[in-house]
């Protein structure tokens, strides 16, 4: 009998130890959230600065973040080459090398810049003596002393050699000879070809004694200045891109410095890995030193749907959580947790729960979150 009562009393025992233990948990879990619903007094409400608002149904600008390349356009590319090629006597480039505008970049020498001198001299002095025979036949016709088949082809002769000596004007341009620095005591073997553009060299295809042919080219310039951005954008993000939009971009190596462009195509092919071609003209470098063929980060700013807003101040942080006090009536306030989302100028959205009408503290939510935790700690 003896050892029933005791199995029963250690039976209460555990029982009471169980419920007592469950009462403890369930105190520490009302310690660690806030209560749900705050009520005030008057007096206590008098001394919270606070301001209420409604959800507000704006469109939040979204930063979407995509990958692009520097691509220097064909006309800021230059491939230098010569008409009439010849052998590369000096040549002092390698691929980085800044060039401006008119500078030496290879001397070629060859023979035939020697003919070409040669011709423009002879053909120069030819020309002299076609001028004073045309008009001295042209005087002797007058007298009639002179037929008039003579004086034709004295004008022949030397609209012929007037001819000739502009073509060679020009042949001796392009060979970068001006005409008329060009005398029996100047004739030279070399010629210099200059940079049609200050840039940047990208690639040198010759080296000094090789000979190049007129199609070769011998150096690549590129104006890194005037180069485009080319984006790759998804399929899916490509309704949001349109022509004039700015961006900024960087590079992995200094993400703080951003430079700023302008988009100016767009193209109509997608590409087999879903992406088109987007092409941005760079507007302000921002110091960053643009190279061919640079890799970029780049941020897009575009505007999506409208979505619900609350001030950043009407949502509260508790213990890794966000909410927000929904005002209810007789001095009563109601804390909701709330999913938020991107937060632009001071507005957070909130992406739930969608209440359109109900009214939310803004101003003094922090307040309200002391005065619920005050009141659980008291209880």
């Amino acid at each position: 009998m003896k050892k029933y009562i005791l199995l029963i009393g250690a039976i209460a025992l555990l029982s009471n130890c169980s419920n007592q233990s469950s009462e403890n948990n369930a105190k520490e879990q009302t310690s660690a959230q806030p209560t749900s619903i705050l009520t005030l007094t008057d007096a206590q409400l008098k001394n919270i600065e606070m301001d209420t608002i409604s959800f507000q149904n704006i469109s939040l600008p979204t930063i979407v973040r995509l990958n692009a390349k520097t691509e220097v356009t064909p006309q800021h590319t230059v491939s230098i080459t010569n008409a009439f090629g010849g052998y590369v006597k000096a040549i002092t480039l390698i691929p980085g090398n800044t060039v401006t505008k008119g500078q030496v970049l290879v001397v070629l020498e060859d023979p035939q810049y020697i003919q070409m001198q040669e011709d423009y001299l002879t053909t120069k002095a030819l020309l002299e003596q076609a001028n004073a025979d045309f008009i001295r036949q042209r005087d002797l016709n007058s007298e009639q002393a002179a037929s008039d088949k003579v004086l034709q082809q004295a004008k022949a002769n030397r609209q012929t050699l007037m001819v000739k000596k502009r073509a060679l004007e020009e042949k001796l341009k392009l060979m970068n000879i001006h005409p008329n620095a060009v005398s029996i005591n100047t004739i030279k073997r070399t010629i210099n070809v200059y940079a049609p553009i200050s840039g940047i060299v990208n690639s040198v295809s010759t080296n000094t004694g090789q000979y190049v042919s007129p199609a070769d080219a011998m150096v690549e310039i590129i104006n890194p200045n005037s180069a485009l951005l080319n984006i790759k954008v998804f399929e899916k993000d490509l309704y949001e891109v349109n022509i004039g939009q700015e961006l900024k971009a960087y590079t992995n190596s200094n993400p703080n410095q951003k430079l700023t462009a302008k988009i100016t195509s767009i193209s109509k092919e997608i590409k087999d890995d879903g992406t088109v071609d987007v092409y941005a003209q760079i507007t302000n470098p921002n110091g960053i030193k643009i190279t061919a063929n640079m890799y970029l980060n780049v941020e897009l700013t575009v505007h999506r749907m409208a979505t619900n807003v609350l001030p950043e101040e009407a949502v509260v942080h508790f213990e890794g959580k966000d909410y927000a006090f929904e005002v209810l009536k007789n001095n009563q306030f109601k804390l909701i947790p709330v999913e938020i989302g991107q937060t632009h100028q001071n507005q957070v959205e909130i992406k739930s729960p969608i209440n359109q009408g109900k009214v939310y503290v803004s101003k003094g939510a922090y307040q309200l979150l002391t005065a619920m935790k005050n009141s659980g700690d008291n209880e």
